[in-house]
């Protein structure tokens, strides 16, 4: 995903002073994918292990989306909601990361949590954008806004990846490594990409939405 991530980057960058704050929220949250796949090549021909980076820059990953979720949602008790969830999620990620899973394996409760909360999330800017009355009136169709690609990528990232997001933590043992074909595995990680190329797809067609921006800050 590195070289995708790097290319959808560049139009964002190019267009940062133009762009409105859910689109700069998106913005970095490439920026944080991409320093993540860089960081984790690097990392692991370092010192051989890099689940301790993928855990903590998922958590990153995640306090971003909730503030582009804040930026985009209206509903007051949802947005008291999406405020407060990453302190909650810091003390869920602090003990999977120091107590439960560890450092050195992927931290699957913490992760499987953060995407369920993100599929939440979707779905109710979802909810939103179809049952705005204010769009409805001015004509405006959900799928002009910058904000409904950027929703569509993150809904199906989430979506596609939450089994495996649940579940990685428990091939990572040697018990498990060893009944799981290797096949298996690779198949697993070229959808986890390939619907990762798709997303930042959909971020840039959401960036090229941004010109036709007229409602709200949506």
């Amino acid at each position: 995903m590195l070289g995708i991530e790097f290319i959808v980057l560049i139009p964002f960058l190019l267009k940062y002073r133009q762009l409105d704050p859910s689109s700069k929220w998106i913005f970095y949250y490439i920026l944080c994918s991409l320093a993540l796949s860089l960081g984790s090549v690097l990392i692991m021909q370092l010192y051989g292990n890099n689940m301790w980076f993928f855990n903590l820059m998922h958590f990153l990953q995640f306090v971003i989306l909730s503030l582009f979720y804040l930026t985009c949602i209206k509903s007051p008790k949802l947005r008291y909601l999406i405020l407060r969830l990453p302190i909650v999620m810091l003390c869920i990620f602090s003990v999977d990361f120091f107590r439960m899973e560890g450092m050195k394996f992927y931290d699957s409760i913490s992760t499987g949590i953060k995407a369920a909360l993100m599929i939440f999330y979707a779905i109710s800017l979802f909810m939103q954008q179809l049952g705005d009355k204010e769009l409805i009136e001015k004509s405006i169709y959900i799928n002009s806004l910058p904000t409904f690609w950027y929703n569509s990528g993150i809904f199906l990232y989430f979506c596609s990846t939450i089994l495996f997001s649940i579940s990685l933590s428990l091939t990572q043992t040697q018990k498990v490594q060893a009944s799981i074909p290797m096949n298996m595995v690779y198949v697993t990680y070229v959808i986890v990409y390939t619907v990762g190329s798709i997303s930042m797809i959909l971020f840039y067609v959401g960036l090229t939405k941004t010109k036709l921006l007229k409602y709200a800050d949506h």
